[in-house]
């Protein structure tokens, strides 16, 4: 290939990029409204003692899909900024709990159940030093999937507090991964093979274990086919 056809690949590539982010900032606009509109849909059945079991269900289940979607849309422009090398990691002094408690609380509204993963602490908490929007999409991603495979129990998140390092385990029951997909889990676009019906880019895990490396940490994983899975993290104190 001649350093033209290079050159208007590079453009091609540039432009597809530049309209992938541009349509999906587009999307925002519209899902920002229609939740506004959500929320003051349910403040006024609220107030006027309307809201029965049928409205709360329903607008629980178009604030889960409006939550994917913005899921969606955020894995897509987050890929691109990777891809393209414009992500800054910005790190400071943080407690990886107080990003946890937030997630609790939104994963009990965007459940059908009401039901949330459970936090379990051992050893003295300390800082890491990380990014805090990183650490944020990291726990929304693994804690997300959690949820998106999970059959019957609810994930659960441990924060254990060693020595030289804290380690994060995020566990499901869920359908689990076969042995052939493991060592292709963090490639884009890589779904696993017992995941037809379940949506899903196949980016989440990519800019996980990005952001994981990019904050000095180490992700790994062990699963078994309808046994479930535990993700692990690993991040050492400064």
């Amino acid at each position: 290939m001649n350093s033209t056809h290079i050159s208007e690949s590079n453009t091609l590539l540039s432009n597809a990029s530049n309209v992938l982010a541009i349509t999906a900032h587009e999307f925002k606009t519209p899902l920002t409204t229609i939740t506004s509109i959500v929320d003051l849909l349910s403040t006024k059945l609220l107030a006027d003692h309307h809201m029965t079991p049928f409205y709360e269900k329903h607008l629980s289940q178009i604030t889960s899909e409006i939550f994917s979607l913005n899921n969606m849309l955020d894995e897509m422009l987050t890929i691109n900024n990777i891809l393209s090398g414009s992500i800054e990691t910005r790190k400071e002094l943080l407690h990886v709990e107080e990003h946890l408690l937030p997630l609790k609380e939104q994963f009990h509204f965007l459940t059908d159940d009401g039901d949330t993963f459970e936090i379990n602490i051992s050893g003295t908490p300390r800082s890491i030093f990380a990014s805090p929007s990183q650490i944020t999409r990291i726990l929304t991603n693994l804690v997300g999937n959690a949820f998106k495979y999970s059959r019957q129990q609810a994930p659960s998140v441990h924060l254990n507090y060693g020595n030289d390092s804290l380690v994060i385990t995020i566990t499901d029951d869920g359908i689990g991964i076969p042995a052939d997909d493991l060592p292709h889990l963090f490639q884009p676009y890589y779904r696993g093979s017992n995941t037809n019906g379940i949506a899903g880019t196949g980016l989440g895990l990519t800019i996980v274990k990005t952001f994981v490396t990019a904050n000095d940490g180490d992700i790994s994983v062990t699963s078994e086919p309808e046994k479930g899975t535990v993700f692990t993290l690993v991040f050492r104190y400064p």
